[in-house]
């Protein structure tokens, strides 16, 4: 395939990556996808090896974001195509910046219509609109936290602030939000622990996660009062930690 462009899929999901892989197999003949990667690290490792002249980026990975993963490049010389299912205040700033981006679940137009894009862009790395984009980022611009949760009907994406407790059921997880609605996930409650435990959030019982700036208060009897009515209980192993951390740290 001579002079294609030589792409590297960057996402954490396995199915994922594969039907882009094969979208672009299918629908975009002068792209050739010369590797695959699930991290900000493999992702890394993938671009120094094969120096691809356009990666398509998801954002959330599980070690890190996409956005970290730029910063790791001194130079950026390839192209980039975000592919997300993020909030509305992300795509402000990709459009803010002129970047290129996708929305999950991928239409093939759309996909079509970014190569031709990049084609026309006669390969030019736009390493001053990534920069750009980097900078509205690291001042938190535009920004609202979010979690993206898979269910059988597909996925949504939830402002992380608007989380108010999340609970397992039996191997899923029910997230509790504002305006009394209420979200289920197939997957378990440990794997979004991981991506929202910075965010204000602590392990308060096997069962249950919840997120400081809707505690309202602690009863002797181990319950945690919670915006709109909701309730957690407290596990006896965590309630040193919660105490501690929730005297000192509850966010603003």
């Amino acid at each position: 395939m001579n002079n294609a462009i030589r792409a590297i899929v960057i996402d954490d999901e396995e199915p994922s990556r594969e039907a882009l892989k094969n979208y672009i197999s299918d629908f975009c003949s002068d792209v050739e996808v010369v590797a695959t990667a699930s991290s900000v690290k493999t992702a890394f490792k993938a671009i120094q090896k094969h120096k691809p002249d356009l990666i398509f980026l998801d954002i959330e990975l599980p070690d890190g974001k996409g956005f970290d993963l730029l910063k790791m490049f001194e130079t950026i010389d390839f192209r980039v195509i975000f592919v997300t299912a993020y909030s509305e205040y992300a795509i402000k700033a990709f459009r803010v910046n002129a970047v290129d981006y996708l929305l999950k679940p991928i239409k093939i137009d759309e996909l079509k219509d970014a190569i031709e894009k990049i084609k026309s862009s006669n390969g030019d790395p736009e390493s001053e609109k990534l920069s750009g984009l980097l900078k509205v980022i690291s001042n938190g611009a535009f920004f609202h936290p979010t979690l993206i949760v898979s269910n059988v009907k597909g996925f949504e994406v939830l402002k992380i602030n608007e989380i108010i407790m999340c609970k397992a059921d039996g191997y899923c997880t029910i997230f509790y939000l504002t305006g009394d609605r209420k979200i289920n996930s197939s997957r378990n409650l440990k794997q979004f622990e991981k991506q929202i435990i910075e965010y204000g959030f602590i392990r308060v019982h096997n069962s249950f996660l919840v997120n400081l700036r809707h505690v309202n208060s602690f009863t002797k009897q181990g319950e945690i009062i919670l915006t709109e009515n909701n309730k957690a209980f407290m596990g006896d192993r965590y309630k040193v930690q919660f105490l501690k951390l929730f005297s000192k740290n509850k966010p603003e």
